[in-house]
């Protein structure tokens, strides 16, 4: 504001001199004396005001005593210079614009008012102003008198002034954006200095980015504006780092699978940050795709060629070089030749072959310097020769890992994101199938749930054994038996020599890979990898799936507890049917159903007359299995659309939709006979199933409500129970 102010005061100044020196030329008879102490009260005033503003306190009154003090400077300027006739009645516009960039729109209504409220002080007496003429023009020349011309400078003022209050208000919102922007760019900025200063040998990394970004730019002749774009990108571009373990962070080794899966997040995690502080388009991209490859494979969106932004392109060689000529704890300090050269292995891979030309040229040219950190990293006794680039298959800022944990991260990355709301089993199965098959190319892949029995089932499969999901595969048969039963990998490189495969095998040749998946020592499932070429499939296909096991197994276990926990409130716990509580639901919707589409429906209830007895010879015990075995016979010998519940401690209850009454009892009949000609198998025991009595009932000739068709099948059920002879009392079940 002080500044400002000196500019102003300079500005009037100069104004006023200019004024004087014309006037004289225009009108010999011009009174200077007023004017030349207008002028130096308006200089005293602003100095006044520059010192007083050292104050903090008077900071707000003076803003306000200055806007005032700049109206009435003009208004005596415009005054004195002809008033209607000046020139200078315009110099209200660029106070107004000015008031309204430094103050927002209380600054430029306030200005506006007033400039407005002056300026018709000059519009003279005859023609409804405040203040006599005071002439600079000749008499003869003066239009003071002209309503016509006056009205209208006054009218296109008058209305140029709120447009200019507009203008000036919508700068003040850009202004502050702006500031507020850079503002929360440079916060950004210190979080990402901060945690970069945790490890002596990357502090500074991102300044170091950004002036090697800043040179491939220039090279690449990009205009100041989209280099200063880069730039900023370059200084913000690991903050997603700072939602990272310091573990994580500062790790002086290998990266296990599941951090470098963390660490993959960072860009969408700096994309995220950035976002928030409305960050421009271009930043948010190049930190968003700075470890895309160009010749596809990157994360976290996997584009490739000229679909990465080419911010972000010129980010991913910078950040390579910085990494190599700087050092890290994983791997040795390279000289500038090294480090070109190992550019240069990875054009048309990972790096885009138009920035690595340019920046190795730029390299050419000049010196370019490079930074030693304060704690050199030692070169690791393990490295051995160096391999291209491209064949390493990890972006340097995350270390050196080999091909296959870089694959692992990815798929575990993706895993991560793309299952993180996904908690039916079935579909996390099939979507870690078909991330191996994208990620890997396993065109022929399974997994075997393992059951309490030991037995494995087939859920989910991509390609050969996609016809068998259902199947199973007993406790120690075959290949995958044994690896369910034994917990260890087993790599086949030629089926047709080992016949254990054989015996449960799909294909007659080529290669198999049968990996465990287990979470805390417990096999949860079994991984199944195939194909028909013999030897496809090598150790680092084993390596890679073992890797990623554990993980797996994680998600398919949380998955199949909520899948237990669901189950557990619809299902009875001992036989295995619907329970009370979900017969009713679907009761309810089923009813529904029939009276929208005018169709029947029938219900059924089963009271078990013998269970009693059963209990008495051959102890509880024994009564649960025969209601686990009835459960399991009814519920394999209905329909699909057919459901059936344990209605009661010694009850079953049977929805049946669209089935009229002759029909259901029909159906009745067939299970009843079932029933009878089948036995209970307990501890080397053999039993009859216990004697059953049932009761249907039909909507709508029945009933047109749930408790209405129960009491109904209620009734006809104690008929039953009477023509069998059987008159004992019953507890209703409601």
């Amino acid at each position: 504001m002080r500044h400002a102010l000196i500019f102003r005061g300079v500005a009037f100044l100069l104004g006023l001199l200019i004024v004087l020196r014309v006037a004289t030329l225009v009108n010999p008879d011009y009174a200077l004396g007023p004017v030349a102490g207008v002028l130096g009260g308006a200089i005293a005033l602003q100095l006044a005001c520059y010192f007083l503003l050292r104050q903090e306190r008077l900071l707000s009154p003076l803003s306000w005593l200055l806007l005032v003090s700049d109206i009435l400077i003009v208004t005596l300027l415009v005054y004195f210079t002809g008033g209607v006739e000046s020139i200078f009645i315009w110099a209200y516009l660029v106070i107004i614009l000015w008031w309204g960039y430094m103050g927002g729109l209380k600054g430029a209504v306030a200005t506006g008012a007033l400039s407005l409220a002056s300026f018709w002080l000059f519009t003279g007496l005859e023609l409804g102003g405040a203040l006599l003429h005071y002439q600079l023009l000749p008499l003869e020349e003066s239009f003071y008198q002209d309503a016509s011309l006056v009205g209208a400078i006054g009218a296109v003022y008058s209305l140029s002034v709120p447009l200019v209050i507009w203008i000036g208000t919508y700068l003040s919102i850009r202004r502050q954006k702006e500031s507020s922007k850079l503002g929360y760019l440079e916060g950004v900025r210190a979080f990402v200095d901060a945690l970069e200063a945790k490890d002596s040998h990357t502090k500074g990394h991102s300044e170091r980015i950004a002036h090697y970004a800043v040179l491939i730019a220039q090279e690449l002749g990009l205009k100041r504006k989209e280099v200063e774009l880069i730039r900023q990108t370059a200084l913000v571009h690991d903050v997603g780092k700072i939602f990272l373990t310091d573990d994580i962070v500062t790790a002086r080794g290998a990266l296990a699978p599941a951090q470098q899966a963390a660490m993959m997040s960072h860009p969408l995690l700096s994309h995220g940050v950035l976002e928030k502080s409305s960050a421009p388009k271009d930043i948010l991209l190049g930190a968003r795709h700075h470890h895309e490859w160009y010749g596809g494979g990157g994360y976290p969106d996997g584009l490739r060629g000229q679909d990465i932004p080419l911010s972000a392109r010129i980010l991913a060689v910078a950040d390579a070089f910085e990494a190599m000529t700087a050092g890290r704890f994983y791997r040795s300090r390279r000289s500038i030749e090294e480090a070109a050269k190992e550019l240069c292995q990875g054009k048309a891979t990972q790096f885009d072959p138009m920035v690595v030309d340019a920046f190795l040229k730029r390299l050419d040219q000049e010196d370019v310097p490079t930074w030693l950190p304060e704690e050199v990293p030692a070169p690791s006794e393990e490295e051995g020769p160096h391999a291209p680039l491209a064949r390493r298959e990890l972006p340097w800022t995350m270390g050196m890992v080999t091909t296959t944990q870089y694959k692992a991260s990815i798929i575990l990355f993706r895993l991560g994101q793309e299952v993180r709301s996904i908690l039916d089993r079935n579909s996390i199965m099939v979507k870690v199938l078909s991330l191996l098959k994208e990620v890997q190319g396993y065109n022929n892949c399974a997994l075997f749930i393992k059951e309490e029995s030991g037995d494995l089932v087939l859920q989910a499969a991509i390609g050969y054994r996609i016809q068998q999901i259902g199947s199973k595969v007993a406790k120690e048969q075959g290949v995958i038996g044994w690896v369910g039963e034994h917990n260890l990998v087993r790599l086949i490189p030629d089926v047709t020599a080992d016949s254990s495969y054989l015996e449960s095998s799909f294909i007659r040749s080529g290669t198999m890979l049968a990996v465990p998946l287990s979470e805390e020592g417990k096999v949860v499932a079994i991984l199944v990898i195939e194909d028909e070429i013999s030897d496809a499939l090598t150790m680092e296909d084993a390596r890679l799936a073992e890797s990623i096991a554990p993980y797996i197994a994680t998600v398919i276990e949380v998955a199949l507890l909520h899948e237990q926990a669901k189950n557990a409130a619809f299902y009875d716990y001992l036989t295995g049917v619907y329970n009370h509580r979900y017969f009713y639901e679907h009761l309810g919707q089923e009813i529904a159903r029939s009276q929208r589409h005018g169709r029947s429906l029938s219900i059924a209830l089963i009271d078990i007359d013998g269970l009693k007895k059963i209990n008495d010879l051959y102890g509880h015990l024994a009564g649960d299995e025969a209601l686990r075995s009835m459960g399991h016979i009814l519920r394999q010998n209905l329909r699909a659309s057919d459901a059936v519940a344990r209605y009661g401690g010694d009850e079953f209850a049977i929805i049946m939709p669209e089935t009229k009454k002759e029909e259901a009892e029909s159906i009745l009949a067939r299970l009843m006979l079932l029933l009878n000609t089948s036995t209970v198998e307990h501890e080397g025991l053999s039993f009859p199933m216990p004697s059953r009595s049932y009761g249907v009932a039909t909507f709508p000739q029945d009933g047109n409500s749930s408790t209405e068709l129960f009491a109904f099948a209620d009734a006809r059920l104690y008929q039953a129970k009477g023509k069998a002879g059987n008159n004992s009392a019953r507890m209703k079940m409601k």
